[in-house]
């Protein structure tokens, strides 16, 4: 797929989106074409059977040779639509996995200020519901769309060559058609579609904001009724599509009355030439069986608009996610001359607000540990976050080794950096699997990462150790027992270089202790950068950087901070009182 801007839309962008398996979806839809011919086969034959049996002198092997071809042709007929079936889900369930794999990739790719502006439920819609739909129409709607274009074509050519009156007038729920659904499903439709995406969007969004609060929600003993957001959203969704069917409903009310009795008119005129001999019994027959009967595929047609319609808004959205820029980087790999960490008049702001870093320049010396200390929001964890480069700087650069992290392939900064984040994350896998991480180690080495971050004991009494999976069959840890999976995964990546942020700041006493343990494993022969609140963690680090407002507003040792840094020593002194209240 290519991530070029493009301008192709619908199913056009569609198939191309199919990449390699469009030739799955031309055998799918070549068989779903011949099933269509074999298809009326029956219907023509019953009309020769007819006619036979109308004869003076009827020939029942000729009867019986009709009803065996019409039996051959229903059998090839049906294996040719399981044929097509077949074809185009195994093409649709590879599209699904292709494109699933490559927008989780892409959004890998893309910087977390573009996926911050995007809500949890907007991806998710891309993700979980476009993606899905346009499985559920190359799977199923190309195969009928096929036939429902392709069986009212033949059928008409063949009633042309029997009668072209009563073929006329079969020919009239076409003419209907064609005027119809244009009006049901274009011009004003778009911008009614576009609604639709964003209504859902807004209530995916309600939905996962509602799951996420949960805990809060039963604390204060609040319903789904009372989450505003959600419930909102949901009511604006549900009103919306309840006044879309409204609206479309007077338009589809006609074009199925009109299409369910299109026997009428091929009745009456049909029944008005027979009484005057200018058609057969065994022709009129067949215009009522056939020329009434190819209707039924338009009725997919009709169904079908509407689905084309959503699937060009979601494609169109896949396609502004994949065309959106990646983070710039470099493709050559460098060599650090060193771990050394440097910071030169680095400014930064999240999206158009005020800058969170003004002008801010240190140096973290290899194998030395600094620490980063201030006010909520002073911009510590940005810090650490622009040197993992989840974002840019607006102005300054971050050089590691003398290099600019820019310089670096994404890859190996990741290779560089080890980050133990605030907030931890289990996935719902085996605890072997939360460790490993997808990193190319052994059992062996996992299990010595887990001794070394104090977790080996406790994943033993788990009631199937290292195979045990995370948030199944009761299976929980605490903030502080999750926090020691991280030094686990960070212990067994064994990057040079180490960003904890807040890493004891959901732990008890007890594992506290045990993560400062571990701490000892961890940052030995490491450039360190500790982010912490909790200035008892911190007294020892070579170098501690004083945060306000976002810029630089001292920096030295322990000592030297509670002698020339007045926030320093009022941070210092309040933290003391703290944990002496609490002792």
């Amino acid at each position: 797929m290519s991530e070029k801007q493009n301008k192709k839309n619908g199913i056009i962008r569609l198939l191309e989106i199919a990449g390699a398996k469009k030739i799955m979806l031309f055998f799918s839809a070549l068989f779903a074409t011949l099933h269509a011919f074999l298809s009326l086969i029956p219907y023509i034959l019953v009309f020769y059977i007819i006619k036979e049996l109308t004869k003076d002198q009827v020939n029942f092997d000729v009867t019986q040779h009709y009803i065996i071809y019409a039996i051959i042709a229903a059998v090839i007929s049906m294996f040719l639509l399981f044929v097509s079936g077949i074809l185009s889900h195994i093409a649709a369930y590879n599209i699904l996995f292709e494109l699933r794999k490559y927008i989780a990739n892409k959004i890998g790719r893309m910087s977390m200020g573009h996926l911050s502006n995007k809500s949890s439920g907007a991806l998710k819609k891309i993700l979980a519901d476009d993606v899905e739909r346009i499985e559920n129409f190359i799977a199923h709607q190309i195969p009928d769309f096929v036939k429902a274009v392709a069986l009212p074509i033949v059928t008409i050519i063949f009633l042309f060559t029997q009668d072209w009156r009563l073929a006329a007038i079969s020919f009239v729920p076409l003419l209907v058609l064609a005027v119809l659904l244009p009006k049901m499903y274009g011009g004003n439709n778009k911008q009614l579609i576009q609604d639709y995406h964003q209504s859902l969007e807004d209530m995916n969004a309600g939905i996962v904001e509602y799951v996420r609060a949960m805990p809060v929600m039963k604390i204060f003993g609040q319903s789904a009724e009372t989450f505003d957001k959600y419930g909102n959203t949901v009511k604006c969704f549900n009103g919306f599509v309840g006044e879309w069917v409204k609206k479309s409903t007077p338009g589809f009310a006609i074009f199925m009355s009109f299409t369910s009795n299109a026997m009428l008119p091929v009745l009456a005129f049909g029944l008005f030439l027979y009484f005057r001999n200018g058609v057969s019994l065994p022709t009129l027959l067949l215009f009522l069986i056939l020329g009434t009967g190819y209707i039924k595929p338009l009725f997919v047609l009709s169904n079908m608009g509407m689905q084309i319609s959503i699937i060009n808004r979601g494609v169109e959205q896949i396609d502004n996610l994949l065309n959106h820029e990646d983070l710039q980087e470099n493709t050559i790999y460098q060599e650090p001359k060193n771990f050394t960490v440097e910071f030169r008049e680095v400014s930064f702001a999240y999206q158009k607000n005020d800058l969170v870093l003004q002008d801010v320049s240190f140096e973290v010396k290899q194998n030395t540990i600094t620490a980063l200390v201030g006010p909520s929001g002073a911009g510590k964890s940005t810090v650490g976050q622009l040197l993992a480069r989840f974002w840019d700087v607006n102005h300054g650069e971050i050089y590691i080794g003398g290099i600019d992290i820019k310089e670096y392939p994404t890859q190996q900064l990741m290779e560089m950096i080890s980050f133990v984040f605030q907030d931890s994350f289990m996935f719902q896998q085996s605890m072997y699997d939360n460790i490993k991480m997808g990193m190319n180690r052994t059992k062996d080495e996992v299990e010595t990462a887990a001794k070394a971050a104090q977790i080996h004991d406790l994943i033993l009494s788990l009631p199937n150790g290292y195979d045990t999976l995370f948030g199944q069959s009761g299976v929980h840890l605490s903030g502080g027992e999750q926090q020691r999976f991280q030094l686990a995964r960070a212990i067994l990546k064994n990057a040079p270089i180490l960003i904890l942020d807040e890493a004891t700041a959901f732990a008890d006493p007890e594992n506290e202790y045990k993560i400062q343990q571990a701490f000892g494993k961890l940052i030995k022969d490491k450039t360190v950068i500790i982010i912490a609140h909790r200035l008892s963690t911190i007294v020892d680090a070579d170098q501690i950087i004083v945060f306000d407002k976002g810029q630089i507003a001292a920096l030295g040792n322990q000592q030297d901070l509670l002698v020339e840094s007045e926030l320093y020593q009022r941070m210092w002194n309040a933290h003391i009182r703290a944990k002496n209240f609490v002792m």
